[in-house]
């Protein structure tokens, strides 16, 4: 009996109805080409299977990628034995759909790293912490509403499926999970330089306690906020998605940022 390794942040999903309702929202067909992150023991792995003929999969843990080929024909699966931070980007890129049971340990790393990787992607399903899921999908004005929130709606809109409770899964983690389909926009005002949005982002929540003023001083000065239409008492989680896109692009006419 393979056991779940702490390690890895491995939790087996083994509720047969919670899989179901997963292989439903994600509904898999063979003019796609798919991507599972982490499939463990292959639980989602083989009903996809019944769908479609193949499924490419990332798995870091050799026994499960053991106990992968020993269940599923070489012929319906590719498996690539790698940590997914460690796939390129631009491989990842190929994919119409990413889905997987993240490791809660990285998953806000890997989230970030969908945002790099958007090409082909008609949508991606996480099975993710829910307090994490709720994170990406809050509001400004929200306690939960930080720079993962911003990043994650800029390139997507995010639903929050349903909830998947920690019995689901073996061992049981101590906190509930939630589906969540992150689909990539098609139309939106676009940053004129991503690398400064992600400065900008993770500078004006690094201390969220302070004002914008303050966070982004080594930016931006008062006559700066205004021109921009922003309150310098405001905190950053007071400010919408559209707001930081204004602040970055007027960043970049002004040369603010290399």
């Amino acid at each position: 009996m393979i056991k779940a390794k702490k390690k890895y942040g491995q939790n087996f999903l083994v509720d047969k109805g919670v899989i179901n309702k997963i292989i439903q929202a994600i509904n898999p067909n063979n003019s796609e080409k798919i991507l599972e992150i982490g499939p463990g023991l292959g639980a989602l792995t083989t009903q996809i299977l019944n769908k479609i003929d193949h499924i490419n999969v990332v798995e870091i843990d050799p026994d499960m990628i053991k106990a992968l080929q020993e269940k599923i024909p070489s012929t319906s699966i590719t498996i690539f034995s790698s940590n997914i931070l460690e796939i390129s980007n631009d491989s990842i890129a190929e994919y119409d759909k990413v889905i997987g049971n993240l490791p809660y340990y990285i998953s806000s790393e890997i989230l970030i790293k969908m945002t790099k990787t958007i090409k082909n992607q008609k949508e991606l399903h996480f099975m993710l912490q829910k307090e994490v899921a709720e994170r990406i999908a809050s509001s400004p004005h929200s306690k939960s509403y930080g720079r993962l929130s911003v990043m994650l709606q800029y390139f997507f809109e995010i639903d929050l499926l349903f909830d998947i409770q920690p019995e689901s899964f073996s061992p049981s983690p101590k906190v509930t999970s939630s589906l969540v389909r992150l689909i990539p926009k098609k139309n939106y005002k676009k940053v004129k330089n991503i690398n400064n949005f992600e400065k900008l982002l993770k500078t004006s929540f690094a201390q969220k306690r302070k004002t914008i003023k303050n966070n982004l001083k080594s930016m931006l000065n008062d006559n700066d906020l205004n021109i921009l239409g922003v309150n310098p008492q405001d905190r950053a989680e007071m400010l919408t998605l559209s707001d930081f896109v204004r602040i970055e692009n007027y960043i970049f006419d002004k040369k603010i940022l290399d």
